[in-house]
């Protein structure tokens, strides 16, 4: 970040569109961790497919975490988590839901800011990516409490653990 910037918040970053099944999980989660109760610095974002906003606000983060669906070889709702460097090298073969866009902005806030906040990115593995169908399959709505849990602990924990 910009050198003597204040770090303050912590934020959530959720990304994924209701409507194409189960990439709708971002979302979904989204809504989850918008029931709990959160200290002042932690904010929800609910990105729908809008990553390229992503690098303004990653300017005052303390720390992030991505929240996306991801295909590949995987069974429907495994829950990952991932570290920032795997979306910008994806190394196997699965694929993050909004890769592209995200390797752009993160790119884009790294390239400005000359570093990214402390980021993590949890996936659950996708199998219903179908087109005007609203609703998550049976597997990926399983995954919702492993997936918040896991938000809830890197929050608690810091992103780089």
């Amino acid at each position: 970040m910009v050198p003597g910037a204040r770090l303050f918040t912590r934020r959530v970053f959720c990304f994924g569109n209701p409507l194409h099944g189960d990439d709708g999980i971002g979302p979904r989660i989204a809504a989850a961790l918008r029931q709990m109760r959160w200290p002042e610095d932690v904010e929800v974002v609910e990105m729908g497919v809008r990553a390229l906003e992503l690098p303004g606000l990653l300017e005052d983060c303390a720390a992030a975490v991505l929240v996306d669906a991801v295909r590949g070889d995987g069974i429907a709702g495994q829950v990952a988590v991932r570290r920032v460097a795997e979306i910008l090298r994806p190394e196997d073969g699965a694929t993050i839901s909004h890769a592209a866009d995200l390797q752009f902005a993160l790119r884009s806030a790294q390239a400005e800011f000359g570093r990214l906040p402390p980021t993590r990115v949890v996936t659950v593995t996708v199998a219903d990516l179908k087109t005007f169908t609203i609703g998550l399959s049976p597997a990926v709505e399983r995954a919702v409490p492993l997936a918040v849990a896991h938000i809830v602990s890197l929050l608690r924990a810091g992103p780089d653990r």
